[in-house]
C-alpha cells in the first residue's frame, strides 16, 4: 500500500534542516562588534540626532531578522538581549553585556543593504553568537581579578581573533539554520565597512584590514563545512538512513547547540530503534515513524540496543527542553519515546502534563503537534487495552485531517485495505550540471575536502565544475557502502527527465510523480521524498532536488 507519510524536521535547514517527533556570571558592560576581531573603534563614538531608531520602518525589518534567529537558536535559558537601531557610528554592531543590548548602526545597515537580508542576519548572528558562546566571561573575569597572577595571565592571552572567527562562521551557520541562505562574503562586508566608516587599512592595536578579510575567508570555509553536514544530516533522516544521519548530527552538537538539533539527534536515534523492532511489534503508525513496514526492516533487534538508543534519544530532548521550555515538539517527541519503551505511565504523563499544555500555549502554531498528540494518546489508550479512547482519539485527529489518526483508527477496527494498488515509482537517474548518478559512480573521484564523522563515517564535499549543484559522497568505511548525493543550487535552470523544473508548484510535481512516498517537514517548506529523489517545496513551489543513491562497491 502506497503511504504518504508526515514529519516535522525542525532543521530549519535553509540548509533544509519530523513531526519529527517531532551568564550565570553576568559581565560586566563590554562590546564586541561584528568582524573577525574586536570591535571597530573609529575614534570617539559619534551620536548623531536621530540617535534611538526603534520607532522607524527599517527597526522593525531588522527585529523580524532578529527574532528568526533567536528562535533557531532556541536557547532561552537566558533573557534575549534587546536589539536596537542607532543613528550613530563607532562600532558597527555591538553587545552590551552589562545592559544585554545588542545595537546594529544605521550607517553599518544600509552599507549592509545591498547584499540582502542574509547580509543583516549575518551582522546580528555574528553578535547573538559572542552572547551564547560567552566570549565575555575570560576578559570580565581577568578585569575582577587583575591583582591575581591568574588574572594577569588571563590578560596576557589574546583570544580575540578564536573568538571573532567561531562568531563569524557559528553565527553563519545559525543564519544558515534560521532559514537564511549561506553567507560567504563577510570578507566584501568588512572592506565595505572599511571604507564606509573612513577607516584606514592599518589601525593600532588591530591586524591588517587584509588580515581580518583572509580570517573572514577562513571562516566562511568553515561554516560551509558545517552546512554540508548539516544538509546532509538532513538528507540522511529523510531518506531513512538513520544511523548515518545519528553521526552527523551528533557531529554538529559537537560545535554547536540548539534546540532544534538535540531534537534532530534525538529524533534520529527514536528512528534507529524503530527499525530494530519487527513489523508485528509495530501495528500502529507512531508520530516518528516514516512507514510501519520499513523496506529495510530487520526482525526483532537486541532490546539491551533498543533501549539504549530509545534512552538516548530522551537524553537529547531532555537537552532540547532545558534550552527552551516551550518547545512542544521535544516533548511530544519524548512522551513518544517512552511509549516505544512500554513505559505507558511516563509517556502518558509527558504527553498530557508537558506536551499538551505547552502546545495549547500557542495554539494557531501548534495545530499540527495537537493533532498528533491525539494520535500518540490514542496509541497508549489501545496499547493499555482502552480500544474505545483509543479509537475516539484516532478518529478525533482523522477529523482534523490526520492521515495517521486515520490509518491507526483502521488498524484498530480492522478494516485496513492491505491490497489497495501501489503507486510505483521509478528509478530516476537525472542528469544535474554535466553529472549523474551513474557518471560519478562510474569515475569516483573525489577531491581532497572532507570532513571525518567518526570512525565509520566520511563526508566528501566535491566541488563541481559548476556552481548550480553540489556533489556530496557519504562513505561507511565498515560495509563499504558509498551514498552519493547530488543536489542543485536555488539558480538550477535545468530540468528533471519528466520535466519539472525549479519555480513548478506543488500541483506540476504531483502530475509528473504522482504523490510522494512521505513527505517532511522542515523550516523552509516540505522535502516531499520519491524513491531516490527529493524536491524541497517552499510556499508551494519547488526550491531545488536532490538525488541520491547508495551502493555497496569492493575496493
Amino acid at each position: 500500500m502506497f503511504n504518504s507519510k508526515h514529519f516535522q524536521i525542525n532543521g530549519k535547514s535553509q540548509c533544509f534542516f519530523f513531526l519529527i517527533i517531532i551568564i550565570p556570571i553576568f559581565l560586566s558592560a563590554q562590546e564586541r562588534s561584528f568582524g573577525t576581531l574586536p570591535l571597530v573603534n573609529n575614534g570617539e563614538l559619534i551620536k548623531h540626532q536621530e540617535g534611538n531608531l526603534n520607532d522607524t520602518e527599517e527597526y522593525q525589518h531588522i527585529l523580524g531578522i532578529y527574532e528568526k534567529l533567536v528562535q533557531a537558536r532556541g536557547d532561552m535559558r537566558y533573557k534575549v538581549p534587546t536589539l536596537y537601531l542607532k543613528d550613530e557610528e563607532g562600532h558597527v554592531a555591538s553587545i552590551d553585556y552589562g545592559t544585554f543590548d545588542i545595537t546594529l548602526e544605521k550607517k553599518a545597515y544600509d552599507i549592509c543593504k545591498k547584499y540582502g537580508d542574509d547580509a543583516i542576519a549575518f551582522l546580528l548572528g555574528h553578535e547573538l553568537t559572542h552572547y551564547y558562546e560567552k566570549h565575555a566571561w575570560k576578559s570580565a573575569f581577568a578585569k575582577e581579578n587583575s591583582d591575581l597572577k591568574l588574572g594577569k595571565t588571563l590578560r596576557s592571552i589574546d583570544d580575540q581573533v578564536a573568538n571573532e572567527t567561531e562568531a563569524d562562521y557559528l553565527g553563519g551557520f545559525l543564519c544558515y539554520t534560521a532559514g537564511f541562505g549561506l553567507f560567504e562574503k563577510g570578507d566584501e562586508i568588512i572592506r565595505d565597512l572599511y571604507t564606509g566608516y573612513g577607516l584606514s587599512e592599518e589601525l593600532p592595536g588591530y591586524p591588517s584590514l587584509n588580515d581580518r578579510v583572509a580570517l573572514a575567508k577562513r571562516s566562511a570555509t568553515k561554516l560551509k563545512s558545517m552546512v554540508d553536514v548539516f544538509d546532509m544530516a538532513n538528507i540522511l533522516l529523510a531518506t531513512g538512513r538513520y544511523r548515518e544521519a545519528l553521526a552527523y548530527y551528533n557531529y554538529i552538537l559537537n560545535y554547536y547547540q540548539s534546540s532544534e538539533i538535540y531534537n534532530n539527534v534525538g529524533v534520529a536515534a527514536v528512528m534507529s530503534a524503530m527499525e530494530l523492532f519487527g513489523p508485528e511489534d509495530l501495528k500502529f503508525k507512531y508520530v516518528t515513524q516514516l512507514d510501519v513496514n520499513f523496506k529495510g526492516s530487520k526482525d526483532i533487534g537486541d532490546g539491551d540496543e533498543i533501549s539504549i538508543l530509545l534512552n538516548e534519544a530522551i537524553h537529547h530532548f531532555n537537552a532540547a527542553i532545558n534550552l527552551d521550555p516551550n518547545y512542544a515538539t521535544a516533548y511530544l517527541n519524548k512522551a513518544n519515546a517512552y511509549t516505544l519503551l512500554k513505559d505507558f505511565t511516563k509517556a502518558k504523563f509527558y504527553l498530557l502534563e508537558e506536551a499538551k499544555p505547552v502546545a495549547e500555549k500557542s495554539l494557531e502554531s501548534n495545530q499540527k503537534i495537537l493533532t498528533d498528540i491525539m494520535v500518540l494518546e490514542g496509541i497508549i489508550a489501545s496499547e493499555t487495552g482502552d480500544n474505545a479512547k483509543g479509537a475516539e482519539k484516532f478518529n478525533e485527529a482523522k477529523n482534523r485531517g490526520s492521515d495517521l489518526g486515520a490509518y491507526n483508527l483502521n488498524v484498530l477496527e480492522g478494516t485496513l485495505d492491505t491490497h489497495s494498488k501501489t503507486t510505483e515509482s521509478t528509478f530516476e537517474n537525472d542528469n544535474i550540471s554535466g553529472t549523474s548518478i551513474d557518471a560519478f559512480f562510474k569515475d569516483l573521484t573525489v577531491n581532497e575536502s572532507f570532513v571525518q564523522i567518526n570512525d565509520s563515517f566520511t563526508l566528501f564535499q566535491n566541488n563541481p565544475e559548476h556552481e548550480d549543484c553540489r556533489i556530496f559522497l557519504n562513505l561507511e568505511d565498515e560495509e563499504k557502502l558509498y551514498t552519493v548525493v547530488i543536489t542543485t543550487s536555488e539558480s538550477f535552470t535545468g530540468t528533471t527527465k519528466k520535466g519539472v523544473k525549479l519555480g513548478d508548484n506543488s500541483q506540476k510535481l504531483i502530475d509528473a510523480y504522482g504523490e510522494p512516498n512521505n513527505k517532511i517537514e522542515t523550516s523552509n517548506g516540505q522535502f516531499w521524498h520519491y524513491n531516490n529523489k527529493l524536491f524541497l517545496i517552499n510556499n508551494d513551489q519547488i526550491q531545488r532536488f536532490t538525488n541520491y543513491e547508495t551502493r555497496k562497491l569492493a575496493f
